[in-house]
């Protein structure tokens, strides 16, 4: 367990975007890992400062020297400020789940997780013949 590892929420801190890590972005995303170990990127915003977006997962987190502690996950807007008021946390990260939005995200958010019909394997066994009892034996 890191010193980042949530007990209740099922994320971990996984950094900044290393490529812009010392730049005025570097500040701005962040990577959370979810259970299944991928990586989703949220913008990070103050918590008085979080916008309010209709399908997004937000994000109640509190910064310490190792990294960030999600506090609380649910949908982005006026609970998730008053989440971080109660919390007192310093910070509401924010990812919009676009047109395919991850299933472990939907899983946070309590969605039920759309099945891809073009994934569905269906497997059908032949029917089965019905065998007489006697069809090998011969009469002696």
């Amino acid at each position: 367990m890191n010193a980042t590892d949530s007990l209740l929420i099922p994320l971990t801190d996984a950094g900044c975007l290393s490529g812009l890590k010392h730049g005025a972005l570097g500040s701005r995303y962040r990577f959370w890992r979810d259970r299944d170990g991928m990586r989703h990127v949220f913008s990070v915003y103050a918590a008085d400062a979080a916008p309010e977006y209709p399908d997004a997962v937000a994000i109640v987190a509190r910064r310490t020297p190792a990294g960030s502690i999600a506090m609380w996950v649910g949908r982005s807007g006026e609970e998730a400020r008053r989440m971080a008021e109660r919390l007192d946390a310093e910070e509401i990260h924010i990812h919009v789940l676009g047109e395919a939005p991850a299933p472990s995200l939907l899983r946070l958010l309590g969605e039920p997780v759309p099945v891809a019909r073009s994934m569905e394997v269906r497997c059908r066994l032949p029917a089965a013949r019905p065998v007489a009892a006697n069809a090998n034996r011969h009469a002696a």
